[in-house]
């Protein structure tokens, strides 16, 4: 259904302040997910600062707060004021835990609704907003596993396994899991930019094997046919890592070798050093993006592993002596 998410009223920063609702034996893998998101797009140089999002993690339940794992968290808010957040997630936990969910949640929650203030059920967080009266007559996304509990409690809602997550009104609904990964990307595209939650998407669905970028021009293909073996598989880790660069020391790592056995490597074969390399590769990758015209320069500057815009702008003209959008209104490579 059409989004209808409140706006913050809010001037500044952060964009949204989240509160995180804990159930008894939370379920940990899409709680993590989720605030992992908000993580990496909460701040410029990946340093995990709440700057441009912040949470807070509230005990629906006795303490400690305890996942389903055993992991235990520390409460960093209460369930005394809705109106402190503009969002509220709600992280299900165990279904037979239910019972000992404070009966203060669920009035908090029917005061965070009557204020329009968007909530989120991740996981089973959705059969305590049904508890709330919140999802009748409402469609919600669930996990196949617990529907038919949910089913048999809640018969006032339209439940979906179908989707990812559900958007009716101001109630987000996700089965839990990574989804959640994919819940918070909207959530940080709607309120900020999706600069940002492709970043996000980009750190936290990487996969080795499956590169998110995939170059088709390699100019320095031809050096590569005469380079030694420790420098193919170094530019190989390169090209799948596009999106995701790291240090020069982890890369060494990742190839059982020193960082200087690797820089002599890359000037004795390439003529520069491996930083440099990786950040030519991340150039043209980002030049064949911008040709495409599919994405805006700062989709494209986090999608190449830019902290931020102005610097992938600034390093763009010192490497093509023109800026993105120069480039982009030549309309060629």
């Amino acid at each position: 259904m059409t989004p209808a998410l409140k706006t913050p009223d809010r001037v500044g920063l952060p964009y949204l302040k989240i509160g995180i609702i804990l159930c008894p034996s939370f379920t940990l893998t899409p709680m993590a997910s989720f605030v992992d998101a908000l993580r990496l797009a909460a701040d410029k140089q990946d340093q995990s600062r709440q700057v441009y999002f912040a949470w807070d993690f509230i005990s629906a339940g006795p303490l400690p707060v305890r996942a389903s794992c055993g992991l235990e968290m520390v409460a960093t808010g209460n369930l005394e004021n809705p109106s402190a957040y503009d969002c509220i997630a709600v992280c299900g936990g165990l279904v037979r835990d239910m019972d000992h969910i404070q009966a203060a949640t669920f009035d908090y929650l029917q005061a965070a609704d009557k204020r329009g203030i968007p909530i989120i059920g991740l996981c089973t967080g959705s059969f305590v907003l049904a508890q709330a009266g919140l999802l009748r007559h409402r469609e919600c996304a669930l996990h196949f596993d617990t529907l038919g509990e949910f089913a048999a409690r809640f018969q006032d809602v339209s439940p979906v396994t179908s989707q990812n997550y559900v958007i009716d009104g101001n109630i987000v609904t996700c089965p839990g899991s990574i989804v959640a990964i994919e819940v918070a990307a909207f959530l940080i595209a709607h309120y900020s930019n999706a600069g940002r939650a492709q970043k996000a998407l980009n750190y936290l669905l990487f996969k080795p094997e499956e590169p998110r970028i995939v170059l088709r021009t390699k100019p320095y293909e031809e050096a590569l046919g005469a380079a030694s073996r420790l420098t193919v598989e170094a530019v190989k880790v390169m090209e799948t890592r596009i999106d995701t660069p790291c240090s020069i020391e982890e890369l060494a790592r990742s190839l059982n070798t020193s960082k200087a056995r690797l820089n002599r490597a890359f000037l004795a074969d390439l003529r520069t050093a491996p930083a440099a390399f990786w950040r030519r590769i991340r150039l043209i990758a980002a030049r064949e993006l911008l040709a495409s015209r599919r994405r805006s320069v700062t989709e494209i500057a986090y999608e190449t592993g830019f902290c931020d815009t102005a610097h992938f702008c600034s390093t763009f003209k010192k490497h093509f002596s023109m800026t993105p959008e120069q480039f982009r209104r030549i309309g060629k490579l």
